[in-house]
């Protein structure tokens, strides 16, 4: 059968979320028929794969293959999934994420209406917070080179976008295995080396935002993803190089590291002479940097990287130190501010009032007791 869309879902211990991840891919409007939906699990140590036989004996246009080796990041299953794709595009989601019912017909109209490589939609969060970025983009926008619009390097979620599969196949496009920021490399190749890029004023993608000890702030960021992610920049650089593209290695990196730079500050997961062990494994890629102003523009983080840049490294640690504090206690202030905020709110309501008029009333009794 034909397909119009491939759809790749790389899954790990997905069990919780992946049945409303494939209803939103089974709803959509342009008709679950004209999908192929491929997932490949990075050997889950629940029923996950269970999960995913279940689905695939009640529907033809589910598939699944093994991924051969357990990595600990998707790259290798997304590019099987790349492998063993039939549709004529391709399109990526993740375990724990869904589709809005229009996602994948409005992409697919984007990239065959205009004969592009590369589509793309907003995206928004949900779960704990509901947030919609990139509110600079207030109309559709047609790229004939990514030159056009250095912003959009920003836009790095791969599972917003489409590609044509044979120019993911003609420019060899793929994701680097077994690293972090591999998406970051993947489109950045797609973006150098596409003839036009598309972005829809639409929101397409529904993101999961976890917070507490699921989550994905800096303060959890360990050694294992913050070291990965180094190696995966590094696979970025050598795209840049592959496609005579180095003149973007600041716009690309003067943010990625400004946001790795303050993770690793910030991570309460590792220790000190762990941190130095980064900065160390990273001061190739601040080398390169010619311009040492980070993105978003945050002036201590500037002072770290300029210090890290000059070798001045025990006093790159020491600004590191203070950064920690100084953001704790910022962390601190905010908790603070959204539980008074939480008890004001309690107070404006009939039952908050009363109850806190009897608590009131009670104590000044015991007073005069």
């Amino acid at each position: 059968m034909s397909y119009k869309v491939t759809v790749i879902i790389p899954t790990y211990n997905s069990v919780e979320f992946l049945d409303s991840t494939i209803a939103s891919i089974m709803n959509q409007s342009i008709g679950f028929e004209n999908i192929e939906l491929i997932i490949v699990d990075d050997y889950s140590t629940d029923n996950t794969q269970e999960l995913i036989n279940h689905y695939c004996e009640k529907y033809e246009n589910i598939k699944t293959f093994e991924s051969g080796k357990k990595t600990g990041t998707p790259g290798r299953a997304r590019n099987i999934g790349i492998a063993n794709s039939t549709a004529e595009y391709i399109m990526f989601i993740d375990h724990d994420d869904n589709y809005l019912p229009e996602s994948v017909e409005k992409l697919y109209n984007a990239v065959t209406e205009n004969s592009c490589d590369v589509a793309i939609g907003k995206f928004q969060t949900f779960g704990e917070q509901k947030i919609v970025p990139e509110d600079w983009i207030t109309h559709d926008v047609v790229l004939n080179s990514i030159d056009e619009d250095l912003r959009f390097f920003s836009i790095n979620n791969i599972w917003r976008m489409i590609f044509p599969k044979d120019f993911l196949n003609k420019n060899e496009i793929t994701f680097p295995e077994g690293v972090f920021a591999e998406d970051l490399t993947f489109m950045i190749d797609a973006f150098v080396n596409a003839s036009k890029i598309v972005f829809i004023n639409d929101i397409v993608y529904n993101f999961r935002l976890r917070t507490g000890d699921n989550s994905s702030t800096s303060l959890s960021k360990g050694m294992h993803y913050l070291d990965g992610l180094i190696e995966g920049y590094n696979n970025t650089v050598d795209v840049l190089k592959k496609n005579n593209a180095c003149k973007y290695y600041d716009t690309i990196f003067n943010q990625h590291l400004s946001c790795w730079i303050s993770d690793v500050a910030l991570s309460e997961t590792i220790d000190f002479e762990d941190k130095k062990e980064l900065v160390n494994k990273s001061l190739k890629l601040f080398d390169e940097m010619g311009d040492v102003n980070p993105t978003p523009e945050n002036n201590a983080i500037k002072s770290i990287i300029t210090q890290i840049r000059a070798r001045n490294l025990d006093e790159a640690y020491s600004l590191m130190g203070d950064y920690q504090l100084f953001r704790n206690r910022i962390h601190q202030l905010e908790v603070e501010l959204a539980h008074k905020t939480q008890q004001i709110a309690n107070l404006q309501t009939t039952k908050g009032w009363f109850k806190y008029k009897t608590k009131n009333i009670k104590q000044r009794l015991k007073k005069k007791i």
